[in-house]
């Protein structure tokens, strides 16, 4: 009799179990999309990235101005200053690069490790 209750209870367990893949199975499959409603939302994707690509754009463009009237108004009212900051920029940017080359191939070797 315990085999037949042990069986009993498997039995209504896998009744259970195949039920609630049928549920899941039903709430879990997505609607399938028309091509009308993919091309709208290939077209809002390209508009969002369009308008992204924008705005990186002018920001890029605005840095850069603000940058190259800094450097300029520099040049222009204090040469030796200018040319001081080159120079210091020509020598500390290899030392940079090179402390930051290391500190990357650290870290993709302890990611490896």
């Amino acid at each position: 009799m315990t085999k037949n209750k042990q069986d009993k209870k498997e039995q209504e367990l896998l009744t259970k179990l195949y039920k609630d893949w049928q549920q899941l199975d039903e709430i879990g499959s997505p609607p399938i999309p028309t091509a009308q409603q993919m091309q709208e939302q290939l077209t809002l994707a390209k508009s969002a990235k369009r308008k992204a690509f924008h705005k990186e754009l002018s920001m890029f463009v605005i840095t850069a101005l603000i940058l190259l009237t800094a450097f300029t108004t520099a040049m222009f009212q204090a040469p030796i200053l200018y040319f001081v900051i080159q120079v210091s920029a020509l020598v500390v940017a290899p030392f940079i690069f090179y402390i930051l080359q290391k500190s990357k191939a650290k870290q993709e070797g302890r990611i490896l490790s």
